[in-house]
């Protein structure tokens, strides 16, 4: 994806959730988010994973921000989703840069 579309789907994505993930990446995943990967990678990581999954890979930034404005009007669900999503995210990285996590 040329770097243009990836810098405007992060931004449709901190538009219509930004405040939902910030709390989210606050309350359980900020020292993962810090040592693992940039926010706006993340945000755009996320988007990446709406499209893929809920437009089969064919939504434009604004597709996927309308819907996330949709999820959104249902907060704990919106919340769920976007943990899920932090979560997988962040795990991928871990992987690729050669890390594991510890189960406690």
């Amino acid at each position: 994806m040329p770097r243009r579309t990836r810098r405007e789907l992060a931004e449709s994505v901190e538009r219509a959730v930004g405040d939902i993930i910030e709390e989210l990446i606050e309350k359980y995943y900020s020292d993962r988010v810090e040592r693992y990967m940039d926010y706006e990678e993340l945000l755009y990581m996320i988007g990446k994973e709406i499209s893929n999954n809920v437009f089969k890979g064919r939504a434009i930034p604004e597709e996927i921000e309308a819907y996330l404005y949709k999820l959104r009007e249902k907060k704990g669900y919106a919340k769920l989703i976007l943990s899920y999503l932090i979560g997988k995210t962040l795990e991928s990285m871990e992987e690729v840069k050669g890390y594991t996590t510890i189960s406690e």
